[in-house]
């Protein structure tokens, strides 16, 4: 009789290697940025050779924190869905990814509880189905997870990328070689590095003139002629040193007469307006006519 499957225990694996792997996660991330700080060191003094080495093993590392949240995925997986392991003598269709998947990281993440984890379903399922998954060998890794833990290293695209990101984050002026602001062609054609750009030259508007006879203006018979308008002169500048003596041996100047205003003539042979014929043509009565009616009134 085979012996009972310790479902408590198996899951107190799951909880423990998710929490471990997360800690992994979280002490990688920080080991890595302190790494980003020495390649951006090495940028700026201008070892390229000794950054391109060591950006090449922070990719790996930043490849191996992504395996280990996928591992953590799935150890979540497991434990939330542990009573099918317990109650099915074979692996659940629904779970033959994340069992592989558990089983193929147990010897590539250094964490202590995936190797028990691995010794629990071989006891489960049997051997031949951990060394199917250890290998890969049914084809139900994830496959993100296989890319993720692969020991193929990384392209020189990826290297340089690594590269330009660190030195941006950074404020390093490094650039690789060909990756330029000036090698990429333009529209038009390469204006010279001392050349200034000309102003544009506005249209010139003529004066408009104003209808009439104005002082100013031509005539509406055209026969006066246009006179040009002159340039203003500025007045010459003084000195103000030598203002104030010019100004005490100037005599003052002459008062002018102002002509008194005249009252306006009548002309010869024109009479002075008449007051009674102003007032009989505007209705308002004269002091005569008044006198008239008040006389006609006491009569009566």
């Amino acid at each position: 009789m085979p012996a009972k499957f310790p479902l408590s225990k198996f899951k107190v694996e799951l909880k423990l290697a998710a929490n471990r792997l997360r800690f992994l996660q979280e002490k990688q991330t920080a080991l890595n940025t302190k790494a980003r700080r020495g390649i951006a060191s090495l940028l700026e003094a201008g070892k390229v050779a000794s950054a391109t080495v060591r950006v090449e093993g922070i990719i790996r590392d930043d490849l191996h924190i992504e395996a280990m949240e996928i591992v953590e995925l799935f150890c979540e997986l497991l434990c939330a869905r542990a009573g099918l392991v317990d109650q099915l003598p074979t692996v659940d269709p629904g779970l033959c990814e994340a069992v592989s998947s558990v089983i193929y990281a147990s010897s590539r993440i250094e964490a202590r509880e995936l190797p028990r984890i691995r010794d629990l379903l071989a006891a489960k399922y049997g051997k031949d189905v951990v060394m199917g998954a250890a290998d890969n060998a049914d084809g139900h890794v994830n496959a993100k997870l296989l890319q993720k833990l692969s020991v193929t290293p990384p392209s020189q695209a990826l290297v340089g990328l690594y590269l330009k990101e660190i030195a941006a984050a950074y404020r390093v002026d490094w650039r690789p070689d060909g990756d330029s602001d000036d090698d990429k062609p333009s529209g038009g054609l390469r204006e010279p590095a001392g050349a200034v750009p000309a102003e544009p030259m506005l249209p010139v508007q003529a004066p408009e003139q104003e209808d009439g006879d104005g002082a100013d203006g031509p005539r509406a018979d055209g026969g006066g002629d246009d006179v040009a308008a002159l340039p203003s002169i500025p007045a010459p500048p003084t000195d103000r040193s030598t203002g104030d003596a010019e100004a005490a041996d100037t005599p003052p100047a002459a008062p002018v007469e102002v002509p008194a205003i005249q009252p306006a003539r009548t002309p010869a042979g024109k009479s002075a307006p008449d007051k009674d014929a102003e007032s009989a043509s505007s209705g308002t009565p004269t002091m005569d006519e008044l006198q008239r009616r008040f006389d006609a009134l006491r009569q009566l």
